[in-house]
């Protein structure tokens, strides 16, 4: 009986200070970045992107240009509104879940945009943004404008690191990448090709519109959009991996000897990183050109890809740079674009090893002679994982955090680490890194964090020395290694 009352009471209790549930937070807008801190502006906060899909339409001429984005996302808190990034196409419609929304558009890139409706946290919801943008002929004194680029008949793409809100509306951010659906609609008269795989064409009297389809997520500064007369060449890669390449149709008999490379590119860096980490590769061969890592489809110069181009310039060099980007910067993206380094730095570092390979270069020499020549010139810009975007300064302020720190520093701050831990453990260390990461991104302390897992040692005060540190340290193994002085 006496039990019997204390557990009553002890239920009275309980019940009787039970406290009523929170109410919901208000809606309210989105960050307008997610807070990196060398491009605080791109990216948005408040939701996630889930798939997105990229149509263009040229018209006669290509000098002008139409582009509709349309995203499923997933709302991260209340939104009464949120953002994407733009910068430059003129608007003219924006719905979400199929009603007008209200928009307004920054100087900063910022395409504010207030739904009929606020979007309740955890939902799904889309947004289509439609723009209108004209394409001048790229200039003798600035060829490759960041976003899309003409050049008597051609179009291509340079989006890194912050082209791409100039050509539509995106979330224009490495860490908030999605797979992607491309269309590009042009005339008949050119071909087109963008990332992923092509899963439809349909002419419709003078143009034909090209669906692409690229499942893997894929960063904007990493799509292209490839206009032109060429011609596209499909081969076979190691275990049947699908290859193409946009070559110009006047130079195919030039070209075509030299696209062997990207087939001993992959095969080289399988044996060191694992399986090629996406459903196709290749490259849009472009008559403006450059080189640039554009996922699943490498953007290189036509004239480097000749024969004459090859012996004079190192290309297959190049080639190999660049598709070690499919790993390191497109499969494992940076978290924050301070992280740059393990993009450029892996890519340099591979690209070293591989000239030793070849053409029987001294590997560890060629490191040697950028630690002794370069120095602390490397670190201008500040350190190798934690730039000061404040260096960057007039035009070039575009294109931060891009500089020989991030790549060549990185490449040394990468050959400490290898020289500290062996061979073996190093690869174990990169393997682990790009199979744990893939399809995702990741930054300099999760990189710091696994390679001390893998190794089974703190390697924390080694790589932070390197990576934080505002002057190069002695490289492991090597002192007489001599830092050069500042020039």
């Amino acid at each position: 009986m006496l039990k019997r009352s204390v557990a009553a009471a002890v239920a009275l209790t309980t019940l009787t200070f039970t406290l009523p549930a929170q109410a919901a937070p208000p809606p309210a807008a989105g960050a307008i970045g997610i807070g990196d801190r060398v491009w605080p502006e791109l990216g948005n906060g408040g939701y996630d992107v889930l798939d997105q899909r990229l149509d263009l339409r040229f018209g006669k001429g290509l000098t002008a240009y139409t582009a509709t984005t349309t995203l499923a996302a997933r709302a991260t808190q209340n939104l009464s509104a949120f953002d994407l990034d733009l910068l430059g196409p003129k608007v003219t419609a924006v719905k979400v879940n199929g009603v007008p929304a209200a928009w307004k558009t920054t100087p900063q890139g910022e395409l504010v945009i207030t739904p009929v409706k606020p979007v309740r946290r955890h939902l799904r919801f889309t947004v289509r943004v439609d723009v209108r943008n004209n394409l001048p002929e790229a200039s003798e004194s600035d060829p490759f404008p960041a976003g899309l680029q003409r050049y008597h008949g051609w179009v291509q793409t340079t989006s890194q690191p912050s082209g791409a809100r100039r050509i539509l509306a995106v979330s224009d951010h490495p860490a908030q990448k999605a797979p992607a659906t491309f269309s590009v609609t042009a005339p008949s008269t050119v071909n087109s090709i963008a990332n992923g795989k092509l899963v439809s064409v349909r002419a419709s009297g003078a143009s034909t519109t090209r669906v692409f389809r690229e499942s893997r997520k894929i960063a904007p500064e990493l799509m292209q959009f490839g206009l032109g007369p060429f011609t596209v060449l499909h081969a076979t890669g190691p275990h049947g991996l699908p290859l193409r390449y946009a070559v110009p149709a006047a130079q195919v008999k030039d070209i075509e000897p030299q696209l062997a490379s990207f087939d001993r590119s992959i095969r080289f860096l399988e044996k060191r990183l694992g399986r090629f980490p996406g459903a196709e590769a290749g490259s849009y061969v472009s008559a403006l050109g450059g080189e640039l890592e554009t996922q699943g489809l490498t953007l290189m110069a036509a004239d480097v890809m000749t024969k004459e181009g090859f012996e004079n310039n190192g290309t297959e060099a190049v080639v190999l740079h660049e598709v070690a980007h499919e790993w390191f910067g497109n499969s494992v993206s940076p978290k924050d674009w301070s992280d740059l380094w393990l993009n450029e730095g892996q890519a340099v570092y591979y690209e070293r090893v591989f000239a030793a390979g070849t053409w029987g270069h001294d590997f560890a020499e060629s490191l040697r002679e950028t630690y002794e020549s370069q120095g602390n010139n490397l670190l201008v810009n500040g350190p190798i994982a934690k730039p000061d975007p404040k260096t960057w300064t007039g035009h070039e302020a575009d294109v931060r955090p891009y500089s020989s720190g991030a790549y060549q520093g990185g490449a040394l701050a990468l050959f400490a680490l290898h020289e500290t831990v062996g061979a073996r453990t190093f690869e174990a260390i990169e393997r682990a890194w790009v199979r744990k990461y893939a399809n995702a991104s990741a930054g300099t302390e999760d990189f710091i964090a696994l390679a001390s897992r893998v190794a089974g040692r703190d390697l924390g005060p080694l790589l932070r020395s390197w990576l934080y540190g505002t002057t190069l340290p002695a490289m492991p193994g090597h002192p007489d290694w001599k830092v050069g002085p500042k020039s």
